[in-house]
C-alpha cells in the first residue's frame, strides 16, 4: 500500500471511530438528564450530584486540553463547538421530557400570586412570582413574574411527583419539535467530532523528510608568500 492510501486509511479509521464516540458522549448526557429527571428532587440527588460532578471534571480536564490548543492548533474552535452542542443537547432533553411528563400527569389548580421576589439565580435579575394553592393556601412554587401582581389570580400546572417545577397554564402539550431540534444539534455534534478524528489523523502523519543540505563551501584562500 502507498504512503498516500495509508494516510487516507488513517485519516478515514480515525474519522469514523469519532462518531460513536460523539455517540457515547451524547447518550451519556442524555443518561444524566433522565437520571435526573426521574429523581424526586432532580439535579439535587446525590448519585446525580456525584455522576455530574464526574463528568464535570472530564469536561475541565478537556478544557484544559482546548487551552492547551489555543496555543499553536487550529482545532479548538470545533473542540468548544463539540462542548456547546453537548450542553444544548442535554438541555433540550431536559425541557422535551419536563414537557412530556407535564402533559402525562401535569395537574391543573388554580394559584394565587402572594408575593414578588427577585430570583434566586446567582446570574439572573428578573423578579419571581410566588405562589400558593389558591383553595387551601399551600406553597406551589414561583414561576417568572411577568406582568403578575401581588394578589394575581392564574392557572398552572403542577407536577404531583415534585420532579418538575410549577408551570404557567394548563397542561402543555408534548413539545415534539424538541426532539427534533435536539437530534439535529447531536448530529452537528458528531459531524464536528468527525471533523476532529481527520484531523487528528492528518497531524499524526510522519512529515516528509528534508533532504540533506550541504554544508557550504568556503572560498579558499591564497597564503601568503
Amino acid at each position: 500500500m502507498s504512503t498516500d492510501a495509508r494516510g487516507w486509511a488513517a485519516r478515514l479509521s480515525w474519522t469514523a471511530l469519532a462518531v460513536p464516540v460523539s455517540a457515547a458522549l451524547t447518550a451519556l448526557g442524555f443518561g444524566l438528564v433522565y437520571g435526573a429527571a426521574q429523581t424526586p428532587v432532580g439535579w439535587r440527588n446525590t448519585m446525580v450530584l456525584g455522576f455530574g460532578g464526574i463528568v464535570a471534571l472530564g469536561a475541565l480536564a478537556g478544557l484544559a486540553f482546548v487551552l492547551y490548543d489555543l496555543r499553536d492548533e487550529s482545532n479548538a474552535v470545533r473542540e468548544i463547538a463539540v462542548a456547546v452542542c453537548l450542553a444544548l443537547t442535554m438541555l433540550g432533553c431536559w425541557s422535551a421530557l419536563k414537557y412530556e411528563v407535564l402533559h402525562e400527569r401535569g395537574r391543573a389548580v388554580r394559584a394565587v400570586v402572594t408575593a414578588l421576589e427577585p430570583s434566586s439565580g446567582v446570574y439572573d435579575a428578573s423578579t419571581e412570582a410566588v405562589l400558593v394553592d389558591a383553595a387551601h393556601r399551600r406553597p406551589l412554587g414561583a414561576i417568572g413574574a411577568g406582568h403578575l401582581a401581588v394578589g394575581s389570580e392564574l392557572t398552572v400546572t403542577v407536577d404531583p411527583r415534585g420532579r418538575y417545577g410549577v408551570s404557567a397554564g394548563p397542561p402543555p402539550a408534548p413539545r415534539r419539535w424538541l426532539w427534533k431540534v435536539t437530534a439535529l444539534i447531536a448530529t452537528l455534534q458528531a459531524l464536528l467530532t468527525a471533523s476532529l478524528g481527520f484531523s487528528v489523523a492528518k497531524e499524526r502523519e510522519p512529515r516528509p523528510r528534508r533532504g540533506a543540505s550541504h554544508p557550504p563551501v568556503r572560498p579558499v584562500r591564497d597564503s601568503p608568500h
